[in-house]
């Protein structure tokens, strides 16, 4: 993924904490502390990309309807010193109970959050590009860390505030994250390949669910089967046609001509967000990338 899309990433992340629903179901009366301490786990978790560990916080009705690997994959993990930076500045997130609000078997949790403006940071972090950030010298990696740490003491580091429900489902003992994945739009990937053939392609996934206001990134596997090499692209195509413009196309290193030489096999990626005004019941779109030779 490229220094912009992990830059753009991050922001819609943050984003999209400040506009995350959340619902708790309760079997019993719940302990005020609990609900609280299981959602900043998981938020931090997200801040930090560290998508492995806050699936086991997400209820088991969603996890049905995506793997963890899924999860992970769609979402591109930080590796390496980026990685580490993310989680510290997740140790910066302030989180205050505002109400909470018993209505039949569901608990609203209104919650306060001050959640570190990555954006603003990008400078100081090298626009978030992970190969600069790991390449540093380990001193200058201690530096930036020292940075953060000074601006927050200072309280002078950049901050998104904003007020938010969220929504937990208790199963047996504990509360889970109910993100209503089923919810959300099917999306399927499928392709068309030249009549001439010399060439294979195959999304990496074949579908995935998406709520409004999620960004998930895919990949398709493209291989050269011919015996000289090959120029392609794609044409984006998403049906029904109408409801195109409801999912943005954020990257694609597809669009731009591609080189493959013979037996070469590379996998391309592409990230989505689906946009917030997405009409309420659309259940699924389709995504065709046809494939052109240009040589």
């Amino acid at each position: 993924m490229s220094r912009f899309v992990k830059q753009s990433v991050l922001l819609v992340l943050t984003v999209a904490i400040l506009a995350l629903p959340i619902l708790f179901w309760i079997a019993k009366p719940p302990s005020r502390s609990e609900p609280v301490e299981v959602v900043t786990k998981y938020l931090k978790l997200l801040y930090a990309r560290d998508f492995s560990r806050a699936y086991q916080f997400i209820s088991a009705a969603d996890r049905q309807l995506k793997t963890r690997n899924d999860y992970v994959r769609e979402r591109g993990p930080f590796d390496g010193f980026a990685h580490e930076v993310a989680r510290k500045l997740s140790s910066f997130i302030e989180i205050q109970p505002v109400t909470q609000r018993i209505d039949g078997a569901q608990n609203r949790l209104r919650l306060a959050l001050r959640l570190p403006d990555a954006e603003a940071l990008s400078d100081l972090v090298l626009e978030w590009d992970e190969n600069r950030l790991k390449a540093l010298p380990q001193s200058e990696q201690k530096r930036i860390l020292a940075t953060l740490d000074r601006l927050a003491r200072a309280e002078k580091l950049p901050m998104i505030e904003g007020e938010e429900e969220f929504i937990l489902v208790r199963e047996g003992s504990k509360w889970k994250v109910f993100l209503d994945w089923a919810a959300g739009v099917q999306v399927k990937f499928d392709t068309t390949l030249p009549a001439n053939g010399g060439l294979a392609a195959q999304p990496t996934i074949k579908e995935t669910i998406a709520r409004s206001g999620d960004l998930f990134t895919i990949g398709f596997k493209v291989k050269n089967t011919g015996a000289g090499e090959v120029v392609t692209r794609i044409a984006h195509r998403v049906e029904p046609k109408e409801m195109a413009e409801y999912l943005d196309l954020v990257e694609c290193a597809l669009l731009l001509p591609v080189r493959l030489q013979p037996g070469e096999e590379q996998i391309y990626k592409s990230t989505y967000v689906v946009r917030g005004d997405l009409p309420d019941g659309t259940k699924s779109l389709n995504v065709t990338y046809e494939f052109k030779v240009e040589n």
